[in-house]
Formats: structure tokens, C-alpha cells, sequence
């Protein structure tokens, strides 16, 4: 598909929330400001966590626990609210404290049908989301902490002490376009910072417009995210007051504030730390950030043909980058600027959604589906990318941790 029709589709999307939006805004939101402290029974988990892959089914309200080793999977709702669809999106873990950490995105019930849309139900919602610590043993959901509203990634900081979470809050930059005259930064959604010891908000803060994926320097200091909604890359220092921010712009063709014309959905730095790889969607390309000399390397950035979702580096160095529309997975020589191999993965991917690669060097992909059905974990051959093993999860999964 052309980045000329990629971008069309995308632009009819905001158009269509934006309806959305203003009928919110309208109406009420019923279910707002709900009181969703509860908790939840669990359920046992047989897999021990050195060999589960956790991951969060969007479409269903629950988490699955895959065994890597095996064939078991184990589905546990999160459902703290029969009135809602909690819709987890995302999820960090912490074998060590015995903790898994998953935000609740609490989206409206009635979504538009859009085919083929990576946020068929992400960023529209007006309620707030929860960030909800399961104990890794049962994913009994022990604590939960008020978001704001539409929860994007979820990390733990190196050392574990602290959750980031940001906010793909599409549906403020709507409404400030709606109403007209707003400046940017009045859809500026947050940068939330929490101790995970005890699920205490340590600070937050407005970085950009709709803010989704985050990856954070070894040294826990710098906290990196793609801004969505307003083509950009934020750097955040985690270890000075304020959450002190920087932005910089993607290109020189960036889209206005709420309709991008890159559309960054997330960030991950090279494993020497030297440069940060922003994937785009509407950009259907990647994207290569300097972190010494703080700008983008224009002449490394790759078209791909197709929306670049949440990639990971091999034990060997190179990306593993999912796409969609179409379908499919690349493995790149960054420094090269070469695809090396593009694998459809067979029909047994539909969707995928986020790569990632374990400890031993073995990669998975999570496979969103039809977003009606149940969706799949695959595991791939990180130089072949052949698909070596499959385990069938929850409807719509979109996020995936190991417990090693």
C-alpha cells in the first residue's frame, strides 16, 4: 500500500474519533471517575515464571501466561469492573518481586468498525485507565492506581524500582481541535513515573501529544518516548525534578498536533546505546536518533512499505521489526541500512503487534488476530525468521514481558 493511501486511511481515522470525541463531550461519560480498586482471585499458574512469556489480551480482559518450554498456556481475567471492558494494554514484569504491572485502558464499549486499524479500541477513551500490580504467582490483582485516561506502554525502569507509563490520549488532542484556537501543548498527555514497590505515584508529567512507546537507558536516568500525535521523540531526565522534557521533531514534514504524518509508536535503543530506533506508522519507515548529538540521522532512516510496529534487537545486533498492511516481519542491518530477510510468517501472524527477544536469544512475536477471535504468541527464528512454534492467546493481545 502507498504512504499515500496509508496516510489517507489515517487521516479519515482522526476525522472519525474526532465525531467520536465531540459526541463525549456531548453526551457525558457515565462511567467516569469510577471508583476500580478492587481486586481479583487469580487463578494458578503452573508455568514457573524463568519459563513464561506474560501477555495482555486487549480484547479480552485477561492476561495469559505462555510456557515457552511447552504448550500451556493459563488465560486469568483482570476484570475489576463488570460494567466495563478493561481492555489491558501492555504489561511490565518483576520476577524477583513477584509482580506483574499492566495498564487498564477502560476504553468506551461501542467502538467505530475500522478495518485493520492498530487502535480500534486505543486512544479514544474519556475514562481513566488503572495501573493494576498482579502477584506473578496467580495474577490475583493485589493493587490498583489511577491512570489517566488511555494508558499507552508500560516499563520498569532497569533496577525495577520504578513503572513509566504513558498516556496515547488521542481523544484530548480531538477535543482541543474541535474547539479550535488551543496551543499544542494543551494536548499534551503525561509521562506518569510510580514507585513499584508499593504503587505510589512518584511524579508525572505532559510531554507531547499522545505518547506511546518508552524505552529507558541502563542507568535508569533517561526515559525515551515516541510521540505519537505530534511526530516527535521526547527525552525525559527520571533523575532531576520536574521530570525536565525535551522534543524533537521527526522530520521536517511533520503533520499538525492530532493528525501525524510519521506517526512514531515507539522507541528502542541499540544495544551500545549510541542511537534510538523510532518505528513509524504512518511513515511506514524507521527512523534513527543520535542520543550524543541529540538529532535524527536522516540519511539512516529505512522505508518499509508498512506500518513499523514495536521492534527488538537479535542477540547478534540486528532488528527484528514487525509490520502491518501488509502483514509481516523484517530482520535489518541498522548500521548497513539493508534488509536482510522479509518473512509474511505464513498466514500464522496476523497482525503482529510487538517482537521480543529473551535472555537465550530466542524471539517472539505477539499477534493481535481479527481482534475478535483469540490472537497468537510466535516464536521465530531470529536469522531465518521462520516460525518455529505457536500458542494461542486471548482476543486482541498487544503486549508481551518474560518473567526470566
Amino acid at each position: 500500500m502507498s504512504r499515500e493511501k496509508t496516510s489517507a486511511r489515517f487521516t479519515g481515522l482522526f476525522y472519525l474519533l474526532l465525531a467520536g470525541a465531540c459526541a463525549v463531550i456531548a453526551t457525558g461519560c457515565s462511567s467516569c471517575r469510577k471508583s476500580r480498586d478492587g481486586k481479583t482471585e487469580g487463578a494458578a499458574i503452573p508455568t514457573p515464571p524463568a519459563r513464561a512469556i506474560y501477555v495482555t489480551n486487549n480484547g479480552s480482559d485477561s492476561v495469559s501466561v505462555v510456557d515457552r518450554d511447552g504448550d500451556a498456556v493459563t488465560t486469568v481475567s483482570v476484570d475489576i469492573d463488570p460494567d466495563a471492558h478493561e481492555a489491558p494494554h501492555h504489561l511490565a514484569v518483576d520476577a524477583r518481586a513477584g509482580a506483574v504491572f499492566v495498564a487498564l485502558a477502560f476504553p468506551p464499549l461501542e467502538q467505530p468498525k475500522r478495518k485493520r486499524d492498530p487502535h480500534a479500541s486505543h486512544g479514544g477513551g474519556a475514562d481513566t485507565g488503572r495501573l493494576a500490580r498482579l502477584a506473578i504467582g496467580t495474577l490475583a490483582i493485589e493493587k490498583t492506581g489511577e491512570l489517566a485516561e488511555n494508558p499507552g506502554d508500560v516499563v520498569l525502569t532497569p533496577d525495577r524500582s520504578k513503572v513509566l507509563v504513558t498516556h496515547y490520549d488521542m481523544r484530548r488532542a480531538m477535543t482541543v481541535a474541535a474547539k479550535g484556537g488551543g496551543s499544542p501543548s494543551t494536548m499534551f498527555a503525561e509521562l506518569q513515573v510510580w514507585r513499584a514497590s508499593d504503587m505510589t505515584k512518584l511524579g508525572a508529567r505532559p510531554i507531547c501529544v499522545a505518547p506511546h512507546g518508552i524505552t529507558v537507558t541502563k542507568d535508569g536516568k533517561l526515559a525515551i518516548v515516541a510521540c505519537y500525535g505530534s511526530d516527535e521523540l521526547t527525552l525525559t531526565r527520571l533523575d532531576e525534578e520536574g521530570l525536565p522534557t525535551s522534543r524533537f521533531p521527526l522530520g521536517a514534514a511533520q503533520g499538525v498536533p492530532g493528525v501525524p504524518r510519521y506517526g512514531p509508536y515507539s522507541a528502542t535503543l541499540t544495544p551500545d546505546e549510541r542511537h534510538v530506533v523510532v518505528a513509524d506508522l504512518e511513515g511506514a519507515d524507521v527512523r534513527v536518533f543520535d542520543l550524543a548529538e541529540k538529532k535524527f540521522v536522516a540519511e539512516r532512516t529505512m522505508s518499509l512499505g508498512a506500518r513499523v510496529m514495536m521492534p527488538a534487537f537479535s542477540k547478534d545486533g540486528a532488528l527484528l521489526a514487525p509490520l502491518q498492511g501488509p502483514d509481516g516481519v523484517v530482520r535489518i542491518d541498522l548500521d548497513a541500512r539493508k534488509v536482510e530477510r522479509r518473512a509474511d510468517l505464513g498466514g500464522k501472524c496476523k497482525l503482529p503487534h510487538a517482537v521480543r527477544v529473551a535472555k537465550d536469544g530466542r524471539a517472539y512475536v505477539v499477534c493481535e488476530g481479527d481482534h475478535a477471535g483469540p490472537g497468537a504468541v510466535v516464536e521465530l527464528d531470529p536469522a531465518t525468521l521462520e516460525v518455529k512454534k505457536s500458542w494461542t492467546v486471548g482476543v486482541y493481545p498487544d503486549g508481551l514481558d518474560f518473567g526470566e
